[in-house]
């Protein structure tokens, strides 16, 4: 196949997006709809045998049942001949971004971010649990995120209806991706939900440490590490970490699937607990440096910074939470010491009324108001408008 060939007088190819197993994923144009979507094809020649293509019609059928937004949407499976070859085809829904792997090349993300991401995971492997479809493949590679911070999950190409197999594997062969496959694969077992389970905790290991949790020189290394191995501490490479983290992923790897988290629901609730967490302990991160440039003499930096911060706090908290409270009372005290003192007594007013004994507000607001010139305009509504701010960025 070539850029510009036309499939059944429908999908026009415009460029390759990437190649593996047995199938050629294309970007195309959908004539009639005048879209764009993703076209997955493999052909009857060049080593593919019958049971590939069995499992190819297989994906299509699986994915199909699968209508969720974290999970990519099927459209389409065809069957066509092109230069006298019979090719069978995927027409899928197009979804851009980055892989989870090239993601992962970048560097490590914020760990909230990880978390968040990892949650949509199990949000799709809980959707198709539940209509009883184990994916088997998880990895970096089949997990797209968008330039919305949204993930979807591609590749169903090897699932399984829970329970039995497809039938179409070799005996004794283990298929899927060395790195995050639990021991029961690697003995030949066909695996429940637990098998998606152990792939999340292997991704959630190395998106917070940076590094795979099982590696080794070659695949029989690999394999013993799955095996026999002992299972790898986040907090060991980055001690930083919350023990919650820590404990979540030695759950997930557990060498018996019967020793690892129910469901994915389950993981999904203590992965958003985590992100939570996390998200704060960032937050708060950058407020203290921009405590640290106001006392570096940088009062406007920090002022900047602080207005950003107190909009993120209010839209995630709340006005009144005690987290924003105090981050807008460093704003105020370093909005005073960059030449406004109005716009700092207005915002601890707001602040007073809104949280009546929190600890130094009344006393700065009085201190400022003494300092200000007689009929002074002080102006209100600070608080509000960055919350709007926020939310009408987000």
């Amino acid at each position: 196949m070539r850029v510009g060939d036309v499939l059944d007088g429908a999908y026009q190819l415009i460029e390759k997006l990437g190649e593996g197993g047995f199938g050629v994923v294309w970007r195309a144009l959908d004539l009639g709809l005048d879209r764009e979507v993703a076209v997955k094809v493999i052909s009857g020649r060049g080593g593919v045998e019958p049971k590939d293509i069995e499992r190819f019609k297989a994906e299509a059928r699986t994915v199909a049942g699968l209508a969720h937004p974290h999970i990519v949407t099927v459209h389409a499976q065809r069957e066509t001949v092109l230069d006298d070859t019979r090719w069978h085809y995927l027409v899928m829904e197009l979804v851009t971004g980055r892989s989870l792997a090239q993601e992962l090349r970048r560097g490590r993300p914020a760990t909230a971010v990880g978390l968040r991401w990892l949650a949509q995971v199990c949000e799709a492997l809980h959707a198709s649990h539940q209509a009883g479809v184990v994916h088997r493949d998880i990895k970096p590679e089949n997990i797209m995120v968008t330039a919305a911070g949204e993930v979807k999950v591609l590749d169903f190409g090897i699932a399984a209806l829970e329970g039995r197999t497809l039938g179409l594997t070799t005996t004794g062969s283990v298929i899927g991706s060395p790195h995050y496959l639990p021991p029961e694969r690697w003995r030949g077992e066909p695996g429940k939900r637990q098998v998606d389970l152990y792939a999340v905790g292997c991704l959630l290991y190395e998106l917070s440490v940076g590094a795979r949790a099982f590696a080794g020189p070659d695949v029989v290394a690999v394999m013993h590490a799955h095996v026999e191995g002992p299972v790898p501490s986040p907090r060991a490479a980055d001690p930083a970490l919350p023990v919650e983290l820590d404990q979540l992923v030695t759950e997930l790897l557990a060498k018996d699937p019967a020793d690892r988290p129910a469901d994915a629901a389950r993981v999904r609730e203590r992965l958003l607990g985590l992100a939570a967490s996390a998200g704060l302990r960032e937050l708060r991160r950058r407020a203290d440096a921009a405590w640290a440039l106001g006392v570096a003499g940088e009062a406007g930096q920090a002022v900047a910074q602080l207005r950003q911060l107190v909009g993120e706090f209010t839209a995630a908290y709340g006005a009144a939470d005690p987290r924003t409270v105090r981050t807008a009372h460093d704003l105020a005290l370093w909005l005073a010491a960059d030449g406004e003192p109005a716009a700092a007594v207005g915002l601890l007013r707001e602040l007073d009324r809104l949280a009546p004994g929190a600890e130094g507000l009344a006393a700065d607001r009085r201190r400022l108001e003494g300092e200000l010139p007689p009929g002074a305009a002080v102006p209100v509504g600070e608080l509000a408008a960055l919350g709007a701010v926020k939310r009408a960025g987000t």
